[in-house]
């Protein structure tokens, strides 16, 4: 029972790394995907200057534009402060039930000592993380990003 109790966890984590990875890379790729095609579409639809200078000065024009300007906030202040503190949550708990596991039972010495230092480093990034949205949040507040309504999205399907 000696190095299987950090290889075991490491290896798991470094599958759903992998695999998440994966999926994030396919996600993003299939979202550019559809966006190139429905702005080459759009712009086909365009025969000349006049008809693209018409199309952004009417009303489905101004819809077209603050839908792009919205995907560019797509992550809001709120959105990453909540993950920061989920995450950071997270790995403090985490270094926590390893400070636990490491008192509630005899290790080798190796071992033991290996725990404790993946202990404290998950507890320490944890503990960051947490410090972190909070000077996040605090100063989120001040800039009035986190007063501020929500963006509309609209229905680009009327382009």
């Amino acid at each position: 029972m000696g190095s299987e109790v950090i290889i075991l966890p490491s290896l798991f984590f470094m599958v759903g790394f992998i695999v998440y990875t994966v999926v994030d890379v396919f996600r993003r790729r299939q979202q550019t995907k559809v966006y190139t095609e429905f702005h080459s579409k759009l712009l086909d639809r365009m025969g000349s200057a006049k008809d693209l200078a018409e199309f952004f000065t009417s009303e489905a024009g101004n819809r077209f534009l603050s839908a792009l300007a919205s995907a560019g906030d797509a992550v809001s202040p709120q959105v990453r402060i909540l993950r920061s503190l989920q995450t950071g949550l997270v790995l403090l708990a985490l270094g926590i039930g390893l400070f636990m596991l490491t008192a509630q039972r005899q290790f080798m010495p190796d071992a033991a000592d290996g725990l404790m230092v993946t202990a404290t480093a998950a507890a320490a990034i944890g503990a960051a993380l947490l410090v972190s949205t909070a000077i996040s949040y605090v100063l989120s507040k001040r800039m009035g990003l986190i007063d501020r309504p929500p963006l509309k999205r609209h229905d680009t399907s009327t382009v």
